[in-house]
């Protein structure tokens, strides 16, 4: 068998192992696979190559051609490691080795070493060959998080929660403690926090706009009601079911307490499992469930009606009621806020203001002070189809950008939720 059929098979079994680990580990398994395969099948290929005959080089350019390599692989193992979910402290510790590993091929490409005259020189050059290597290892592992047995057994002693006399942010702050303390960071990401996607990034998907029920039985019935994207096997089995027993009430309730604070009034909500995700925009239930809603026909927001004024075919049954059938038509120009954007480009942000904010000196009350948000955002999705029908999208709208630290914190100064939740 010639050689470049023993690289092809080769890198597709190494494409087949990728693909097992990209599964196990839910991290995008054709795109594991590609790429194990891709760089098996380039190391091959390069292995085959003739080479010239070995010629040492100076110090200077030994480091100068082994560089701007290392600078390649570092932004590949740093941009590779933040796609597939890994936490910064992962990626900035695959960087590192991939320093050390210059490192170590700088000295093997050193000019050849005068052959040792005794035993003692001998013994000399692998302490330091051994020495050497691990005061890299060691010095750059020691920048990196260190687990703290004191610390974990604090954590483990430390007396249970007890809601009594705790303020708001209290309970907040304690419900946070104990997502932490549980390992729920293992799993689900809180908008940019955590160190995986194996389950919904509760802060996109905006779980604090369910009930305290719903997220309660999420809690400690997880097989009852899969997230959106996690219907599989391995997504149905990776939900604990003990914390009903490990969790008293005053700790599930703090938990649920830190968990409604998950809202984003500038995003409509996210679904499905990282990277193939969809916004509510786009999901065929919220859409029909959006119309029972606009059509006032949701036991949840009795008394919220939207067809009654903008007709529940699209056409305006009220005089100055805004027609969402018209891609072109502007915002309102009642309001202090007011944007000269056409409809087919509004932010969802601004659907949103309008909505939960209303429009002064008009039937549209502020109904995010009346209804549940929940409802008002799955009524705006449907609002959306009069305009643009789903069937006929050519494609999805794009999945917004995690919002940072600094915008979260805005949103509380600013006052967008119009609840006292946060």
């Amino acid at each position: 068998m010639k050689t470049l059929p023993k690289i092809l098979i080769i890198a597709a079994a190494v494409g087949v192992f990728g693909y097992g680990v990209g599964e196990f580990f839910s991290m995008n398994p054709p795109l594991m696979a590609g790429a194990m395969a891709g760089l098996t099948l380039l190391y091959g290929i390069l292995l085959t190559k003739q080479h010239r005959p070995p010629k040492e080089q100076g110090f200077f350019k030994n480091i100068a051609t082994k560089i701007p390599v290392v600078t390649v692989i570092a932004v590949i193992l740093w941009f590779g490691a933040g796609y597939f979910g890994f936490p910064v402290w992962w990626q900035i510790e695959f960087v590192s080795f991939s320093v050390i590993g210059m490192i170590f091929f700088i000295i093997l490409d050193l000019k050849t070493m005068k052959p040792e005259k005794s035993a003692g020189d001998s013994l000399l050059r692998l302490t330091v060959t051994y020495a050497l290597p691990s005061a890299l290892f060691i010095t750059i592992t020691a920048q990196l998080p260190q687990f703290d047995p004191e610390y974990e057994l604090a954590k483990l002693n430390r007396p249970p929660v007890k809601l009594s006399g705790l303020a708001g942010p209290e309970v907040i702050a304690a419900g946070r403690e104990i997502f932490e303390s549980n390992k729920c960071f293992n799993c689900h990401k809180v908008f940019w926090e955590g160190n995986s996607d194996r389950g919904p990034n509760l802060g996109t998907k905006q779980i604090g706009l369910y009930s305290e029920d719903y997220i309660k039985e999420q809690i400690l019935d997880p097989r009852k009601k899969q997230s959106p994207g996690f219907e599989d096997k391995k997504s149905k089995k990776a939900m604990p079911t003990y914390y009903g027993e490990d969790l008293s009430e005053d700790e599930l309730s703090a938990l649920v307490s830190y968990l409604k604070t998950m809202r984003d009034p500038t995003h409509i909500p996210v679904e499905g499992k990282f990277p193939d995700q969809w916004t509510w925009w786009d999901d065929k239930q919220v859409l029909e469930e959006g119309k029972i809603v606009f059509e006032g026909k949701e036991p949840a927001t009795e008394g919220l009606n939207c067809a009654v004024c903008h007709g529940a075919d699209g056409i305006p049954m009220m005089t100055g009621a805004f027609d969402f059938r018209n891609p072109d038509n502007m915002d309102t120009t009642k309001m202090a806020d007011h944007r000269p954007i056409k409809l087919k480009d509004w932010p969802d942000d601004l659907y949103y203001r309008r909505v939960t904010r209303g429009v002064d000196a008009t039937p549209m009350a502020p109904w995010g002070m009346l209804f549940p948000h929940l409802y008002l955002w799955k009524a705006e999705a449907y609002a959306r189809t009069f305009h643009d029908p789903l069937d006929k999208r050519t494609e999805k709208k794009p999945v917004p950008p995690i919002p940072t630290k600094e915008e979260i914190e805005r949103w509380k100064t600013e006052g967008l939720f119009l609840d006292p939740l946060l």
